[in-house]
């Protein structure tokens, strides 16, 4: 497991305000994407009130005909 942010050129953390007052939303850009970014990727987020976790996998094709042959996959 890698920890993030760290010195990746082609990845960014991005956050901003809302939806709600007094909320957070954030999210991981990764540009380019290669195959080597292929993975399972975890947030993990904690304040006074709580803690809370979410993850999403990515799988990276070579050509938009691959998502049509491996659609459903890897649900």
């Amino acid at each position: 497991m890698e920890l993030l942010p760290g010195d990746r050129e082609n990845l960014a953390i991005q956050t901003r305000g809302g939806p709600e007052k007094h909320e957070v939303t954030g999210w991981v850009l990764i540009s380019p994407l290669s195959k080597e970014d292929a993975g399972e990727y975890e947030c993990h987020a904690s304040n006074a009130k709580g803690e809370a976790t979410a993850s999403a996998k990515i799988h990276v094709v070579e050509t938009l005909h691959e998502i049509a042959l491996t659609k459903g996959r890897w649900c």
